[in-house]
């Protein structure tokens, strides 16, 4: 008897949905050797040599050096309009296939409702440039994740684009938990992560999306995981005080103001038990980042509705988790160039 293996969600978009995210995919890496150009302009004049007082100043000076640069403003260009198309043309491919792809998207499990329509206001942007923001289709968290990551990020960023959350999951301080909280748990690549290193621990997936916490739910039932789906504000969740051992989260803090990344450690610290540790991944501060990643990461930020990457990028994350009561916290970087930056402490006994 022959087997066969079934196809990714993914491929199940017609020929149509699929030429028009490689060629947007084509573009993307395609800009890889104009941003070489920038670069050599860059060392050749010697402006990153300079010390910088901080990231405004480091702008300035590099955006000056390259305004009448045609490559550079090509590549901003390319990039804006890119991200503006993308999630259009995917949504557009899956109405051509919803009779297919809708039961391939939707949970058996319902997502515990906590917050309805009342969502902060920072929740109104179109962030990454997805038209509509994260809630802009019915059917978001599929279309983001089998279609605008299978067909855009992880060809952009070929490997395991997903390994890196493994790692973070792993570098957690104990070696067991019993009860998890994943905050801004998205599409669930984090959450799964999570269950594969903590087997026996109790999983609570909470984001303001209700998609993509809905295609999480989907995909731990596809992978045989048992998760519980939370639509709430992560600084805000409404689940019960004391009872987490872990409160984590994966590239979340630069997706919200400062003020709600202080919220969140107020939060994470109610959620957990005596003893229970915060465990808060994101973006690398600039001051770990070499001049050119650094006004790079704030470049590319400004160009692609990353309206919080700065402040993430800056804010003192060990006072926000002092101030909020928390203790022997530590810092660390788990990969290239400081990237991913990770926030460690506990909670006092």
């Amino acid at each position: 008897m022959t087997t066969t293996t079934p196809l990714p969600k993914g491929e199940l978009i017609d020929q149509r949905g699929r030429s028009e995210l490689e060629f947007l995919q084509a573009l993307r890496v395609g800009l890889a050797p104009l941003r070489t150009q920038v670069r050599e302009r860059l060392d050749a004049t010697g402006i990153l040599e300079t010390p910088y007082e901080d990231i405004s100043e480091l702008r300035n000076r590099v955006d000056n050096e390259l305004e009448s640069v045609q490559v550079q403003r090509l590549i901003g260009a390319a990039l804006s309009w890119s991200r503006g198309v993308a999630t259009p043309r995917a949504a557009a491919a899956f109405e051509r296939r919803r009779g297919e792809l809708e039961p391939l998207a939707t949970p058996i499990a319902t997502v515990i409702d906590h917050i309805g329509d009342d969502v902060p206001r920072y929740w109104d942007y179109e962030f990454h440039g997805t038209a509509g923001g994260w809630d802009g289709h019915p059917q978001m968290g599929f279309i983001h994740h089998e279609m605008i990551y299978h067909y855009l990020l992880e060809k952009i960023f070929p490997g395991d684009l997903f390994a890196q959350r493994g790692v973070i999951a792993a570098a957690a301080p104990a070696d067991s938990y019993t009860n998890i909280v994943d905050l801004g748990c998205g599409t669930g690549q984090y959450t799964l992560k999570l269950a594969e290193t903590y087997p026996g621990a109790k999983i609570t997936a909470v984001d303001l999306s209700r998609t993509q916490v809905q295609y999480a739910l989907r995909r731990a039932e596809d992978a045989g995981v048992t998760i519980t789906g939370v639509h709430a504000a992560a600084e805000d969740t409404g689940l019960p005080a004391g009872e987490a051992d872990l409160v984590t989260s994966f590239i979340l803090l630069h997706e919200v103001p400062p003020h709600t990344i202080r919220q969140l450690f107020v939060e994470a610290l109610r959620l957990l038990k005596p003893g229970g540790h915060v465990h808060f991944s994101d973006v690398a501060p600039y001051s770990q980042r070499s001049p050119y990643q650094a006004w790079l990461d704030d470049w590319d930020a400004a160009h692609g509705n990353e309206p919080w990457w700065r402040t993430a990028a800056t804010i003192d994350l060990v006072k926000a988790a002092a101030d909020a009561g928390f203790v022997d916290i530590n810092q660390a970087a788990h990969g290239p160039q400081s990237y991913p930056w990770v926030t460690t402490a506990r909670k006092p006994e």
